[in-house]
């Protein structure tokens, strides 16, 4: 199925060092977990989204343009943002 990694009891996770690396992560980089239909992407903060295009090909419905990939982020992103002001919470 892929690299797995372990949950501790506490929710947390080391990202393996092989997906670490062809992301680009350094420590202190924040990610984003955005939902999609086969389940979530995990994308890095720390670059524009443009670096992305391209990297998910198999998993791509046919057409889909990098636009497609800037609004599906954009969403994301504004979804969390307005679901932790909804909740009194940080926003992240």
């Amino acid at each position: 199925m892929g690299i797995e990694a372990k949950i501790t009891s506490k929710g947390q996770t080391t990202i393996p060092a092989e997906i670490r690396e062809r992301l680009g992560l350094q420590t202190g980089d924040r990610i984003a977990f955005i939902e999609v239909e086969q389940g979530f992407l995990i994308v890095p903060r720390n670059r524009p989204v443009s670096s992305l295009f391209g990297a998910l090909a198999e998993y791509a419905l046919p057409g889909t343009t990098i636009e497609d990939y800037e609004r599906a982020v954009g969403e994301g992103i504004s979804s969390h943002v307005e679901s932790s002001r909804r909740k009194g919470g940080p926003v992240a």
